[in-house]
Order: C-alpha cells, then structure tokens, then sequence
C-alpha cells in the first residue's frame, strides 16, 4: 500500500488578484504586520483567495507569521476556508510545518466550530492529524488529540494516520497515536503485515508489544504476517511472531501453511528460517501458553500490570509474569 503525501506546487502567483491583495499578500509573507493591519483597516478582506484558492489565512500558517495570522482572524479571517490545491484548510498547513502555537491560535480563536476544524477534511479525506502524522509532527499530533481530532480518522482511501506514521516509519507519532487507542489491527492487521514485509523490527515488536493481533491475514490471499515472513525467508520476523502467538498452522486462501509456502519456494533449503517454522508445527502450544497469548493480546504490555485484576488461576499469572519479563 502506497500512500503519497499531499500534492503541492512550490510557488504561488498573485497576479490574478487586484493590487491591494496582491501587496498584502507580500506584506503577510515577510511578516509586515503594520502593512496588513493598514490595509485590513482600508477594507481589505482576509478571506479573498488567489488563483489557487489560498486566503492570507492560508499563507500566514505556511509561512508561519503568528503575529500576521492574529490580526487577520480579528479582522473575521476564516480558519475554515478551503483552497483549490486540495481542500485544505490553514490548520492542515500549520500541521505540514509543525507550527504548534499557531495552531493552538487558531483553535482558540473560534471554540464554537473547533471541534470542525480539527477534524476537517482534505478533498482526498486527510484530516490535519493527517498530515502532522506523515511529516513526523509528534508535539503538533498530540495537540491536534488533546483537542478532540478524531485518532481514526479514514481518509477516502481509508487510511489512518497511524499507517500514515507507520509507513513514514515516524516512530515517536506512532507510539503516541497507540497510546491514544488507535486501531491497531486497521484494515485486517496492515500495520503488523507492514512492517514485517518491510524488515521493521522495531515497529514490528512495538505493535506486537501493544497488541497486535499476529494471526489476520490479507483480505485478498488470506496471507498472514508469518506467511510472509516465510515467503522472504526472513528468520528473525519469524521468531518474533511465533514468540507473540503465530499460528504456524494458520493456512492462506490456496490452503497452504507458512512452512507449506516456505518450502515451495526454497526446495533443498534447510535455512534457519525452516527449523523455526518447523518446531512449532511439531509441538502444539500448551493450554497455558494459550492463555499467556490470549491475556497478553486483550491487555497488551502496558496493561499487563492489570494481570491480578483477572479472576484467573494463580499459576496462570505466575505464568506470564514469568514468560513476558515485567
């Protein structure tokens, strides 16, 4: 799955305003706030856009001119006002260039239609927590969810920001987009099946160690992520799921096993990746170990603490304790 960031041309023509706009759209891009204060005083209004649908709103967030963009939202400026390029609103640029405080004005500036404006979105479904997730915006992500921005937003492709993070491999939004109870198995399990095709460990044992369910497999070939790790003979991914709960016995659309598809495409082999697929297909996990995967999945690492909580046996929770380290 290929997710491209937004389109967006380089440069910006005013020649298709009248003079007055085209002077105060020079004055809000270096910052003259005398001049824009001037010329909103002389009936200039904030909200007129240029050929591609850019108010001064929209250029005082790019460049980010705080002091330019309070003045014209006194001057009833709308943080609503959508360009032509591709719907996007002041806010989904303040959230480009991870300008926290700017977009904190704009969210206080008109708390009544707040909640709309964080959630508002681009003509293809991006919402600002979006594209603050694709750049890597980690403070301006946790703003946008303190703030009520909805964290599984689909945009018309439905993609969450948290595949936006994960694909980006933006780490610290990931982490934090999780922590705000993102949904983590999005789209049967694409995060976990993700990573794994890329090589990600680290994102892979962080989506496992919050949860991820290492068992859904793809809705057009029924491959799950061990499937794949099989296919790229990749032994380390391999061990890494069969530790979280793998079904080495799970079977795709065409019937076949993880170790049926490894070996249908490394005839001869007898690589790492062959014995690790084979142990667990020999040995049937124990009722215990069963229980271990199916707590540590409902409650993931954070929650594991809870473990007492569970009207459960004892031994069981001895068991985990034990088994996953805390």
């Amino acid at each position: 799955m290929m997710v491209r960031g937004p389109t967006r041309k380089r440069t910006r023509r005013f020649s298709c305003v009248d003079p007055m706009n085209q002077e105060a759209r020079q004055a809000v891009a270096v910052g003259n706030v005398k001049r824009v204060k001037e010329l909103l005083l002389i009936g200039l209004s904030p909200n007129e856009a240029d050929c591609n649908g850019w108010t001064l709103l929209h250029l005082a967030s790019s460049r980010g001119r705080e002091r330019v963009l309070r003045e014209l939202l006194e001057h009833q400026g709308s943080p609503c006002a959508r360009d032509g390029i591709g719907g996007f609103t002041c806010l989904h640029y303040a959230a480009m260039h991870g300008r926290t405080r700017l977009a904190q004005l704009l969210l206080e500036y008109d708390k009544d239609n707040k909640y709309d404006l964080v959630n508002s979105p681009s003509s293809d479904g991006w919402t600002p927590l979006h594209v603050a997730a694709h750049y890597g915006r980690e403070s301006f992500v946790r703003m946008l969810l303190q703030q009520g921005a909805r964290v599984d937003a689909l945009s018309t492709k439905g993609t969450s920001p948290l595949q936006l993070a994960i694909i980006r491999e933006k780490v610290p939004c990931v982490k934090l987009l999780l922590a705000y109870a993102s949904d983590i198995d999005i789209q049967s399990g694409f995060p976990l099946r993700y990573t794994i095709l890329k090589g990600n460990m680290f994102l892979a044992r962080l989506l496992l160690l919050n949860g991820a369910s290492p068992n859904l497999g793809r809705s057009e070939d029924g491959q799950t992520p061990l499937h794949l790790s099989a296919m790229k003979d990749d032994t380390a991914c391999c061990v890494l799921l069969c530790r979280f709960g793998a079904d080495s016995h799970a079977v795709n659309d065409d019937g076949k096993t993880p170790l049926e598809m490894y070996k249908s495409l490394n005839e001869g082999d007898t690589g790492a990746s062959l014995s690790v697929l084979t142990v667990p297909s020999r040995t049937p996990r124990t009722l215990q170990d069963h229980c271990r995967l199916v707590i540590r999945h409902r409650l993931g690492q954070k929650g594991l603490h809870h473990i007492n909580l569970l009207p459960i046996a004892n031994i069981v929770k001895d068991y985990v304790r034990y088994k996953d380290h805390y």
